[in-house]
């Protein structure tokens, strides 16, 4: 599992938005028997972290050495630019199982999807409760379980070290799914053209019988 680094610095007395403007992002560390902690950090050293850090442990590195093992709890952005508002760190105890969303990779070929099915893939992460250190890069699912259409990937399916690793997600969850092809709408699509220029025909056939019948009148 990689471990992330973050320069931190304690917060000075100014507002949140002066902060702000000068590139800065306030933030703060809580944790179970810890007294919670404001703090600073740049905005663009933040901004460079990989998605892996979301999920992952973060090594908040203080001036004086200090350093302090964290996750990433939550992030507040402005909604109308995503410019980041403030930071919650959660403090981690290596001997305690946290909580974490874990991305989920799909490996392999499924048989359904070469046989014409479409791949839906319907969950990206996984709820997984382990030790900090026991934290996976990803949880992979196999996709030759998808054999026919309307086949399903359940969480339990999952691949996980079970003495580590328990997935939160109810085990009968979508995970990812076969799509039968629409061939039905296609061919409905085709049956109404079919019959549109059915139409179009007899009432070309009727307009010049109407003629004919007109003419020998006259």
């Amino acid at each position: 599992m990689d471990k992330y680094l973050l320069s931190v610095a304690t917060r000075e007395e100014k507002t949140p938005n002066q902060l702000r403007r000068e590139g800065i992002v306030p933030g703060t560390i809580y944790g179970p028997q810890f007294d919670s902690v404001n703090l600073q950090f740049c905005a663009k050293e933040f901004s460079r972290l990989p998605a892996a850090a979301f999920s992952h442990l973060v090594d908040l590195n203080y001036e004086d050495g200090k350093k302090v093992s964290v996750i990433i709890r939550k992030v507040q952005r402005k909604a109308t630019t995503g410019q980041v508002l403030n930071v919650e760190f959660y403090k981690i105890k290596l001997d305690r199982k946290l909580t974490v969303s874990v991305p989920i990779k799909l490996k392999g070929t499924a048989p359904a999807v070469v046989k014409g099915a479409q791949l839906m893939e319907v969950a990206l992460t996984a709820d997984v409760e382990c030790f900090p250190g026991d934290i996976p890069d990803f949880i992979e699912g196999d996709l030759s379980k998808l054999k026919e259409a309307d086949d399903i990937i359940h969480f339990q399916d999952l691949e996980i070290d079970e003495e580590k690793i328990r997935i939160l997600n109810p085990a009968e969850g979508v995970v990812a799914k076969a799509m039968a092809p629409r061939v039905a709408a296609g061919a409905g699509a085709a049956a109404g053209a079919a019959t549109e220029e059915a139409g179009e025909e007899a009432a070309e056939g009727a307009g010049e019988e109407a003629k004919e019948e007109a003419a020998a009148a006259s």
